[in-house]
């Protein structure tokens, strides 16, 4: 998706990660790059954007600091572009140094965005919440397993035993899901990923589905439920958790083609 800045001004909002006080002077430095360059920037948490802005979201930080403005970034109807200034920074797209660099091309529009899919949970009908990375059911206590029911499209797929399970996007598949031996799927594909935590029998292995395919995660023991790590409700006994893809997507700002193969070799070996 192409984007034209033609006749416009955009707002720049930046968010720093609160755990990293380091990322607080990086943003004064790019803040003051920006505005030297005709852009209007303002701290995050002291000005949001509103629907219809002509705006952006600059995170400085890593994958945990874009996902915590992706609920924002959606309400606000604006892209996002990240700054890597974390461990592993899959979602983001340039250094700080880079950031410097593409400021002509910022202002220009000479950038596209690429849409993310994310899935829409509901635990009941008045708990509905929207995932980037994932969605997760897992047990309650430290100790033993919990037996989670899972169903696709209303049929049974298996009952696993297990420490949980997830459900997730394409771009969570190299978060949560991969550490749970699942597979790492290409963004774009129409795919969803439901990877089983720690089975106890071996049997039980990833599997793959449609995105718009209904996965139901059915609690035999009290649990609890975790979209995107920022969302937790406690999961009762014989609730269930609702997954499939959602209508919504999350815009990025891209300067370049995301190659995720070089990313892969750079950041997770």
């Amino acid at each position: 998706m192409q984007y034209s800045s033609e006749g416009k001004r955009l707002t720049l909002f930046f968010a720093a990660n609160p755990k990293k006080p380091a990322t607080f002077a990086a943003r004064s430095r790019l803040m003051d790059a920006a505005a030297a360059h005709g852009f209007l920037c303002v701290e995050l948490e002291n000005q949001a954007p509103i629907q219809g802005e002509d705006g952006a979201i600059i995170v400085i930080g890593g994958d945990g600091s874009i996902i915590r403005q992706v609920p924002l970034a959606l309400s606000a109807g604006v892209p996002i572009l990240g700054v890597h200034f974390g461990r592993v920074g899959f979602l983001t797209e340039l250094t700080e140094e880079g950031f410097l660099q593409n400021l002509p091309r910022l202002k220009s529009g000479d950038f596209s965005l690429e849409q993310r899919a994310m899935l829409d949970c509901r635990v009941s009908e008045d708990r509905v919440y929207h995932c980037l990375n994932d969605a997760v059911l897992y047990k309650l206590s430290f100790s033993g397993v919990t037996e989670i029911d899972v169903r696709i499209d209303g049929k049974s797929a298996w009952t696993v035993s297990a420490d949980g399970v997830v459900v997730s996007t394409p771009t969570g598949s190299t978060a949560y899901s991969l550490s749970a031996g699942g597979p790492i799927v290409p963004e774009g594909l129409d795919a969803m990923l439901i990877t089983p935590i720690c089975p106890h029998k071996l049997h039980v292995r990833p599997i793959v589905v449609r995105s718009d395919s209904q996965v139901e995660l059915v609690e035999h023991d009290e649990g609890m439920a975790a979209m995107d790590g920022q969302r937790v409700c406690r999961i009762s006994t014989g609730e269930s958790l609702r997954i499939t893809g959602s209508r919504e997507r999350v815009s990025f700002i891209r300067f370049e083609q995301l190659d995720l193969y070089s990313r892969i070799r750079d950041r997770l070996t």
